[in-house]
């Protein structure tokens, strides 16, 4: 039996997911993306379904409003909705321009992806042979081996590589039968880049010696993908399931058990996994901390706190500004961007109970503030967060409202009995 050519993969990829009706080929003007939106262009018409090419300008290379062009003009040869997306590719200190790119895209595309949607990528077996021999020379484990998935959920829809098993000459093949023009980046010749070195100058010497290397490769890259599935069930039967992770699920287990646990854990809660020795480093010190202490671990845009027997995954934000105090005048919002948080004064109102004063002012914690909560005696502030359950890593960046120069709110709390007469704030 003959292998199946590029549509029948595409079609077959899509048959797997007969929900999506929405389709959205990611077009660089490329050879694979041009191959993969002409093949999908023809079996949308062909299943009645909706497809839309999403270009994603980087803004990384002189060129970059040329590939804009003539992608849209091809698109509109075709018949084929166009959407170009801006996405600008920063890279951050560290990090590759390849891979600021990347984020980008993926950043971009995201936007369409949702039930009902299909999010279609053309890498093929060639590119997968190349990501996992990159990842193998950064001694990656099991989940940066497997390479590329052909498909996962994303956002409610799919992302799907239709293509990944097709042979990089397949595609090659099919642009030269139906006669498909495309662009090439200039980027492609600069050695100086990983990819681009292993693609134009260590896999063909690997392949003179090991002609079916594209093929043998792209098959480790699945074994590696079956080790990572076993990696994870054992996570989920050890208990890598969302919310808190409690410490005593950690007891007991080998050092390779734990680590697995807490890597899969991040993971199932879109954070990025660690390196392996900041992860076994960090482990270390929650194990010998001792309990008033609260080891941190940085985890991209994410933070792993240690707190009370558990370990609780949190947003990385900037430090609040320590002299951050502002007057608010009555009957109007309060915007505090350095918290990404707006007060409505009905929402203060609220929350006291009653009348508001005039002279109301905003501040954060810096320590040794009191408040005696109604019915109550008076204790540290500390004290109070501390019944309420609320986090250290939070109580920083919340808003304490004073009046006189005494406590009254702690918003989203409780509110602070006033400890004068005469005031303005009134509670029930």
């Amino acid at each position: 039996m003959s292998a199946p050519d590029l549509p029948a993969r595409l079609a077959a990829a899509l048959d797997r997911h007969p929900e999506a009706t929405r389709w959205v080929a990611a077009f660089s003007g490329g050879p694979d993306s041009t191959a993969l939106l002409h093949a999908a262009r023809a079996l949308a018409r062909a299943r009645g379904a909706e497809l839309l090419a999403a270009h994603v300008h980087h803004g990384l290379q002189p060129a970059a409003a040329e590939f804009e062009a003539h992608c849209r003009a091809v698109c509109a040869a075709w018949g084929v909705r166009f959407e170009a997306l801006r996405s600008p590719a920063r890279p951050a200190p560290g990090e590759s321009p390849e891979a600021a790119a990347r984020t980008a895209r993926y950043r971009a595309l995201g936007a369409f992806a949702r039930p009902g949607a299909a999010v279609l990528l053309a890498h093929h077996r060639r590119d997968q042979a190349e990501t996992l021999l990159l990842q193998l020379l950064r001694g990656a484990g099991p989940a940066g081996l497997a390479a590329m998935p052909a498909e996962r959920p994303w956002r409610g829809g799919w992302l799907l590589r239709p293509l990944l098993d097709c042979p990089a000459a397949e595609v090659a093949a099919y642009l030269r039968r139906h006669g498909l023009d495309s662009i090439a980046d200039p980027d492609n010749g600069n050695l100086r880049r990983d990819r681009n070195f292993l693609r134009r100058a260590l896999l063909p010497e690997i392949e003179r010696r090991w002609p079916a290397a594209e093929r043998t490769l792209a098959r480790a890259a699945r074994h590696q993908a079956d080790a990572r599935a076993l990696l994870e069930e054992r996570a989920r039967e050890d208990g890598a399931d969302a919310g808190a992770l409690p410490l005593a699920r950690l007891a007991g287990l080998s050092a390779a058990r734990r680590e697995n646990l807490v890597r899969f854990w991040l993971l199932g809660q879109g954070a990025p996994a660690p390196g392996e020795r900041q992860l076994r480093a960090w482990l270390r010190a929650v194990a010998e901390a001792a309990p008033d202490r609260l080891p941190r671990l940085r985890c991209g845009d994410f933070e792993v706190h240690r707190w009370r027997g558990r370990l609780h995954l949190a947003a990385a934000l900037p430090p609040p500004p320590a002299d951050l105090r502002r007057r608010w005048p009555q009957g109007s919002a309060l915007a505090l961007p350095e918290l990404g948080l707006t007060l409505a004064w009905e929402d203060l109102r609220t929350q006291l109970g009653g009348r508001v004063g005039a002279e109301v002012e905003v501040r954060l914690r810096r320590g040794g503030e009191r408040c005696r909560r109604p019915g109550r005696r008076c204790r540290p502030l500390k004290k109070w967060l501390q019944d309420a359950g609320v986090p250290p890593w939070r109580r920083s960046r919340i808003p304490l409202v004073y009046e006189d120069a005494e406590l009254r709110l702690v918003w989203g709390h409780f509110p602070c009995v006033p400890q004068r007469s005469g005031t303005r704030l009134s509670w029930s």
